[in-house]
């Protein structure tokens, strides 16, 4: 693995790469105040404590997306599930459909850019192919897209809803490539911030990965990305 800061890096990602594709959500977009925002609205009239129940909400949803990447969930269950057993273990009243429905409204109006990404791709425009793979909602994605100026850049944009095919799955990846008129994986860096969709996924494909690990977590998976950055204009550094 080869950290910010590391002299090597500079020859290593002096490799000539064609297509860069990125994540959407903790890669691009800040997924967590577009989930704030909708939560507290959906739960307007309930017996919501934000903090407390904020960080419930974020635990359960993340096991039934860790569920949903090993195929051992669909995502027309996962955006039901996840408020079934929300309200169970807050006692929340309230129903579980009805909550998703307003919820899935309110998250697709969550599109909040993570300050500078517009710069980045347009700066990356210049000289690369862009693409964006994402594990998200349809209905939720292509909203919040709509709302940026992100499918401008974009020679492709994948959603796993759409395709019925999630990151780690490395032909989500390969359709990625396909779409954006690339043959060659060796020639495609996947950037993002998940070490079990977007650094294995796009090992599985034959591709080098960045880790975006804006926190600066420790790696304590036995996922090595080939690079690792902590903020997104690093890219601008070394490319």
């Amino acid at each position: 693995m080869i950290h910010p800061g590391d002299s090597s890096i500079q020859n290593a990602m002096g490799k000539q790469y064609r297509l860069i594709l990125f994540d959407a959500d903790g890669t691009l977009f800040d997924y967590e105040k577009a989930e704030d925002t909708a939560l507290e609205a959906a739960l307007t009239d309930k017996a919501y404590r934000r903090e407390e129940h904020r960080d419930i909400y974020r635990v359960i949803n993340q096991e039934l997306w860790e569920l949903f990447e090993k195929g051992e969930i669909q995502a027309s269950e996962l955006r039901v599930e996840r408020f079934r057993r929300f309200l169970r273990v807050t006692g929340i009243p309230g129903d579980p459909v009805s909550i998703s429905r307003q919820y899935l409204k309110y998250l697709a109006e969550g599109a909040y850019l993570y300050q500078g990404v517009e710069i980045l791709l347009q700066e990356l425009k210049r000289r690369y192919k862009i693409g964006l793979v994402t594990n998200g909602l349809k209905e939720v994605q292509r909203s919040r897209f709509a709302k940026t100026p992100i499918p401008q850049y974009m020679s492709c944009i994948i959603v796993s809803d759409e395709v019925g095919v999630q990151k780690p799955d490395p032909s989500i990846f390969l359709m990625a490539l396909k779409e954006a008129g690339e043959t060659d994986p060796k020639a495609t860096l996947v950037v993002g911030d998940s070490l079990t969709s977007d650094i294995q996924g796009g090992w599985n494909a034959g591709m080098d990965t960045c880790w975006f690990n804006q926190e600066g977590k420790k790696n304590t998976s036995s996922i090595v990305p080939t690079y690792e950055i902590r903020e997104l204009k690093e890219l601008l550094d070394y490319l």
